[in-house]
């Protein structure tokens, strides 16, 4: 399903200081797409770009914005509108040091308006400065409940000088929309990885049932002798069971050994 991308305007340049209808639009604009985003279940690699796209949009003409993700102690440029900003944010995971990452740990927004007067985290301002940025803001996500995920994005702006309130307020709620996103992707990831591991665990199951089948008609045994008979024929071949059982099977069969009852995932409607 392909996903028109909605125009957001932008009359008479920034939406950091238009007129309250612009940024209405704005928002409005921004809300669509991640809409339609979510209904066409699209990697949230794309969920991300749309909303670090959107977060420069709003930083206003000469701005840009980066996503750091920090999941499980490993922090990570999760999207960028730019390169330039994505080096500004590599920088500050190579030192581990920044505002982004500062923000995301103690829970609040951090800005910069002068870059390069900034003392704090040289190597990050050196990086920052170097590709042209003059300003910084760092919007922390709020913390979704029940994950250790640390989430913020990055505005920089070419110009130095305080934000718009307005502006960082809207970034935040778009720092918001990102953090659920990855959570949201991370748990659908999880459980995609169970759903593969427990069809994996019924087909063995069901090809060792077989084999069981096999070896108590060769051996006219019941059913715990026959695990053991296949249990030391994994053992000493230093192989799994389920590989002899469809060894047994096959040799039987003459087919290769399978599961009657294979699970399907359901077409996409």
């Amino acid at each position: 399903m392909t996903v028109a991308e909605p125009t957001v305007p932008t009359p008479g340049g920034s939406l950091a200081h238009a007129p309250a209808a612009d940024a209405e639009a704005w928002r409005t604009g921004i809300l669509d797409e991640l809409h339609g985003l979510l209904v066409a279940t699209v990697p949230v690699d794309a969920l991300l770009d749309a909303i670090v796209r959107r977060a420069a949009d709003r930083g206003g003409p000469g701005s840009s914005a980066a996503i750091t993700v920090r999941l499980e102690g490993q922090s990570t440029v999760a999207a960028a509108a730019d390169e330039r900003a994505a080096a500004c944010d590599r920088a500050e995971q190579a030192a581990g040091d920044g505002p982004c990452l500062e923000a995301a740990r103690v829970g609040r927004r951090l800005t910069v308006p002068d870059v390069a007067g900034e003392q704090r985290w040289p190597a990050w301002r050196a990086e920052t400065v170097r590709v042209g940025f003059l300003a910084a803001a760092a919007l922390p996500a709020t913390v979704v409940p029940r994950s250790a995920l640390e989430l913020a994005i990055d505005l920089y702006r070419t110009t130095p000088g305080e934000w718009d309130e307005d502006v960082l307020d809207d970034v935040a709620r778009l720092a918001d929309d990102a953090a659920r996103a990855v959570v949201v992707a991370a748990r659908a990831e999880e459980q995609a990885r169970l759903n593969t591991d427990l069809r994996q665990a019924m087909a063995s199951r069901a090809v060792i049932d077989q084999a069981l089948g096999v070896v108590m008609a060769q051996n006219r045994c019941g059913p715990e002798e026959a695990f053991a008979i296949l249990r030391r024929a994994s053992q000493h071949r230093n192989s799994k069971m389920r590989d002899v059982a469809g060894e047994i099977v096959a040799q039987v069969s003459g087919t290769q050994a399978h599961s009657p009852h294979e699970f399907r995932d359901r077409p996409r409607s």
